[in-house]
């Protein structure tokens, strides 16, 4: 029996030798292949206490020196475990003590987790990463550490394939973006587990990773086994596998939506512009892509909570025949067509109020959010009487006192200049493609009933200069839109 017992302990002895090894291995070369820590780096490792995050620690401290690494440790208690979770901090700060090393803990208010309008995991986590990044500025980190095995991967991406996600949410967790890293990345938790038992490694175990009643549990503990058992003994390997190729894809499609980027968009002051038919020449992956980065670059929290729903929202606008289409994205948000502009803004365009003023002749007339109106009388015929965009001539002697500037109202007519009937000024608009939403805020330029001039867009027929002009006026919009 003495002999088995010592046969048995020499095979366990070589097999620990054996995965040690392996371990170590794998995760010296995930840390090489995928360019994770350089010479020099100052680490900062983030240990809950659990076998994956310990063992990370322990891994890292044994090419500390030979890396040259200034290694430290961070602990978030989020206070939602009792006693438990005051444990699981005193535990990490004993370990990182027992290394040497640096520590740096945090424990959360009872109840600071109940945010409105989030799960308690989504705030547990912007709490958590936010520690993370605070706690690597206090000790200068370069890089901050996660415990992330192959197993969180499998579960990952099995959990947003059957929520439904994009390519970017298939390609699962990034071992790599910076400041964050993820040097288990591709190390199964089983084998975690047993080196840490055949090293004699003490780890804390999280109560709650047994409650059936969180969704990622219940992968773990009943659909991965079951694929396991009966469709795939190698599921967790596949997923990850799988979620490699997709980054490749991924990162190509992200690559060609940076070079498309920069040359279809604009932006304004709350806004930001993209052009449709640039968007329209692009294949439809890569302008997804481009609306997203738009989208991220003007309001991040809206760009996380966007749905598939809304990426085809958006194509049905850029790729539809009404030029004025418009939809709500997150975070009070709105997507809204100007013809052959898409526009990103926040929340629903400010309308002006409605305004009538006299104008000065000569003189300034100021439009609150229009801009002003400058007018100048001449008793000499300009070289060019031209009316440009934002500039009109008049006859003064034939317009008389009384001109007026307001804003557009349904049903407004003009006499186009060289034209003898009406025309809907609202009709103009479309023409000329100005936005629906600021038709009404759009000034002209009246006698009386009779409009002169759609200011910006065109002028009538009414009071134009001629040979027998003795005086006149010049009507000049400067500072448009402010």
């Amino acid at each position: 029996m003495e002999s088995i017992e010592s046969g048995l302990f020499l095979k366990k002895g070589l097999f620990a030798l054996l995965l040690l090894s392996m371990i170590e291995k794998t995760f010296r070369n995930t840390i090489k292949r995928l360019g994770l820590l350089r010479k020099g780096d100052a680490v900062l490792a983030a240990v809950s206490g659990g076998a994956d995050s310990i063992v990370m620690l322990r891994l890292l401290s044994t090419v500390k020196d030979e890396l040259g690494l200034k290694l430290s440790v961070c602990h978030l208690n989020h206070n939602m475990r009792g006693a438990e979770s005051m444990r699981d901090l005193e535990f990490v700060k004993k370990t990182a003590r027992g290394l040497g090393l640096k520590f740096i803990g945090k424990t959360l208010g009872k109840g600071a987790l109940v945010l409105k309008g989030k799960s308690l995991q989504e705030a547990a986590r912007e709490e958590r990463y936010a520690f993370f990044e605070d706690a690597a500025k206090k000790t200068g980190a370069d890089r901050i550490a996660l415990g992330h095995t192959l197993d969180d991967q499998a579960e990952t991406v099995l959990l947003r394939l059957l929520k439904g996600a994009s390519l970017s949410g298939l390609s699962g967790i990034p071992p790599v973006r910076a400041p964050f890293i993820r040097p288990l990345i591709e190390v199964k938790r089983e084998e975690i587990e047993r080196y840490a038992a055949d090293e004699g490694i003490d780890f804390v175990i999280d109560s709650t990773n047994n409650t059936p009643k969180y969704l990622r549990n219940s992968v773990r503990l009943a659909l991965i086994p079951f694929l396991e058992k009966n469709y795939n003994c190698s599921v967790k390997e596949t997923l990850a596998r799988t979620a490699r190729v997709l980054a490749f894809d991924d990162a190509f499609i992200d690559g060609a939506a940076d070079e498309a980027f920069p040359a279809l968009i604009e932006r304004g002051k709350g806004y930001l512009a993209l052009d449709r038919l640039k968007i329209l020449s692009l294949h439809r992956a890569v302008s997804s892509r481009v609306f997203l980065k738009a989208l991220g670059s003007f309001d991040p929290a809206s760009a996380s909570d966007l749905s598939s729903a809304h990426v085809e929202a958006f194509h049905a606008i850029v790729d539809g025949r009404s030029p004025s289409a418009s939809i709500k994205l997150p975070c009070g948000i709105v997507l809204r067509r100007e013809y052959d502009r898409v526009i990103i803004a926040r929340g629903t365009p400010v309308k002006r109020k409605p305004f009538e003023k006299i104008l000065k002749v000569p003189g300034r007339t100021v439009i609150p959010g229009c801009g002003a109106f400058v007018a100048e009388v001449s008793n000499k015929r300009p070289k060019s009487i031209v009316t440009g965009v934002d500039t009109i001539y008049l006859d003064l002697d034939e317009a008389g006192d009384g001109l007026f500037l307001r804003p557009f109202i349904p049903g407004d007519r003009i006499v186009p200049f060289g034209m003898t009937g009406h025309k809907k000024i609202k009709d103009i608009l479309i023409d000329a493609k100005a936005p629906r939403h600021t038709r009404q805020s759009i000034p002209l330029l009246l006698r009386g009933g009779d409009v002169i001039w759609v200011a910006g867009v065109k002028r009538s027929d009414l009071f134009r200069v001629t040979g027998k002009t003795a005086r006149v006026l010049k009507v000049e919009w400067v500072g448009r839109g402010g």
